[in-house]
């Protein structure tokens, strides 16, 4: 008994696959690897295990279980998801798994009321199957509440650091029209102890337009800070030149936040 395969399709799929797996666990984590990152590794993965089976080591199958679970996918794991640490890097690993079982069973589930096989009708259902389990991702998040969503941000500017509580809001879809970059918004009591009036300048003050409940449309001031650096439990970035909005009483501005993060300031 043989299998015919066509090494095209074969390194496409998985490619996808892989991309939408580490997607998820990027997702679930909160790790700042961008799309592009993860597409490359999806790549890699892929062309390894094309190579694997090109290479044909029937008698070598405990060295390909180990190149396969072990190696090829740590990688994708570290370089797709952009995580550090051992003890992250595992816990990667086992939610690549989980991820790849729930796709599966989805997978095989959307199959039984579909009539038409093929590769487009792969492609088709293992997007919905993405679609499906990012959906059930961002329903859990929401009903844990704002308390996950907070991180620590640390705020440099003319050789002053601040630290503040940052409060990630997929709500704030605010860009800076002029540098393109996403704008998060923070106490403008804040920016107090980083530069005072007469140093404002230093910073490239510039009103951006924005619209928000309450307010059809209007502008706010924004500056450029040097950089920050946002961090949880799980991720630590740096953001050279973020571009700041300044507000005063805001809604958001409760308790221990002092800050409203931009989701693309922390995704990437």
């Amino acid at each position: 008994m043989y299998y015919e395969i066509f090494i095209d399709v074969f390194f496409v799929t998985n490619m996808v696959m892989d991309y939408f797996l580490l997607r998820i666990v990027s997702r679930i984590l909160r790790c700042s690897a961008t799309h592009l990152r993860s597409l490359a590794a999806a790549v890699f993965g892929a062309l390894a295990l094309c190579l694997l089976i090109i290479i044909q080591l029937p008698d070598w199958r405990l060295l390909n279980t180990v190149l396969v679970h072990v190696v090829i996918n740590t990688l994708m794991v570290k370089f797709g998801c952009k995580i550090k640490g051992w003890k992250k890097i595992l816990q990667g690993l086992l939610l690549l798994y989980l991820a790849s079982f729930l796709t599966g069973g989805l997978l095989t589930r959307l199959q039984t009321h579909l009539t038409k096989s093929g590769f487009w009708t792969f492609l088709l259902l293992a997007a919905v199957s993405y679609l499906v389990i990012t959906a059930g991702i961002l329903v859990y998040t929401r009903l844990k509440g704002n308390v996950t969503n907070l991180y620590e941000v640390v705020l440099y500017a003319g050789g002053k650091c601040k630290e503040v509580k940052g409060l990630y809001d997929t709500g704030n879809r605010l860009f800076d029209t002029i540098s393109k970059k996403p704008v998060s918004i923070v106490d403008e009591s804040v920016v107090e102890s980083l530069f005072s009036q007469d140093e404002l300048l230093q910073f490239h003050p510039h009103y951006i337009p924005f619209q928000s409940v309450g307010c059809t449309q209007g502008v706010i001031l924004a500056v450029t800070l040097d950089s920050l650096v946002v961090k949880n439990e799980t991720m630590s970035r740096t953001v050279d030149q973020p571009v700041i909005a300044l507000a005063k009483g805001h809604r958001s501005f409760a308790g221990q936040c002092q800050m409203i993060l931009n989701p693309d300031l922390v995704d990437g």
